[in-house]
């Protein structure tokens, strides 16, 4: 019998999607290809998780994202990345045909940035749009489940990358490389501010990052200044402050839901950062200034 995931196949829709992460750098998770009816839309719509990017093969239609309205054609790509609202629509005369491919995984940044796209740029021109196209119907080719075809699947994913950079290197005549570790400390930085409240350890957010727990703390270091304990007790302090004065939940509270389980642990330290105990900011009326000490973080602290 054979074993398929979210496989469609129809004369004018084919799509391959619920693919499992086979990579914490980078990892397709669904593709496809359709040639859209007139007026067609999808959304207005959130992704959770991964980034998807559309290649538009022919005809036209417009994309929506953070308020703003872009009409695009043939030759255009655009991206979607998780934790945006967005709408696009085919156009009613010259609806557009695109192939898609969603994706994530660390690098995932890195290899958009290498592509043109930034953090307000979500469109980038596509001079020739048939090399992407034969990499997203070989990825559907492969749609079955073995271990074969997951490689054949992020290698075509790889190769369909590599040519929008090529492409993008090209026209920019970009000759430097990004430095990648500011990549890592983007994803450390976004792990410990979702994760803060818990017991957080640097060899845990080092490994689910997928990298060396020293490399992580120098590389840290070197693009934000802090090492990554420095950081989380920072992100603890300013959310501390904000619930004392925003809330009357009991001290005991307020350290449990910034992530300390010791409410002296998180009053020594709430003084050491801001020269006063938590009960007596609480009490004032003046602006907190933080005193700027070292911390000897060990033992009560579990980073």
């Amino acid at each position: 019998m054979e074993r398929v995931v979210g496989y469609t196949n129809s004369a004018r829709y084919k799509c391959l999607e619920d693919l499992q992460r086979t990579s914490t750098d980078f990892s397709l998770r669904y593709c496809g290809i359709e040639q859209c009816n007139p007026g067609h839309f999808f959304g207005p719509y959130v992704r959770k998780n991964a980034s998807v990017l559309h290649v538009i093969l022919k005809g036209k239609g417009f994309f929506k994202i953070n308020g703003e309205i872009y009409p695009l054609h043939a030759n255009q790509a655009f991206l979607i990345i998780p934790e945006q609202t967005t709408y696009y629509e085919a156009d009613a005369d010259e609806p557009w045909e695109y192939i898609w491919v969603g994706f994530t995984g660390i690098r995932s940044f890195e290899y958009l940035s290498n592509c043109g796209f930034t953090d307000n740029n979500f469109i980038i021109d596509v001079p020739n749009t048939e090399p992407l196209k034969n990499c997203v119907l070989n990825m559907l080719e492969a749609h079955e489940l073995t271990f074969a075809n997951d490689l054949l699947r992020n290698s075509e994913l790889l190769k369909f990358f590599a040519i929008l950079i090529q492409n993008h290197g090209e026209n920019s005549k970009k000759t430097t490389y990004d430095y990648p570790g500011a990549i890592y400390v983007n994803h450390a930085i976004d792990y410990i501010t979702l994760h803060y409240k818990e017991q957080l350890r640097i060899q845990k957010l080092a490994d689910y990052i997928g990298i060396d727990r020293s490399y992580l703390t120098s590389t840290f270091k070197k693009v934000k200044g802090i090492s990554p304990q420095e950081f989380l007790v920072n992100l603890r302090m300013d959310r501390a402050a904000s619930l004392l004065k925003e809330t009357t939940s009991p001290i005991n509270e307020v350290a449990s839901q910034v992530g300390y389980k010791d409410p002296l642990a998180f009053s020594k330290i709430f003084k050491q950062y801001y020269g006063m105990s938590p009960k007596n900011y609480r009490n004032s009326t003046d602006a907190l200034v933080t005193v700027h000490k070292k911390f000897d973080y060990t033992p009560k602290t579990p980073f």
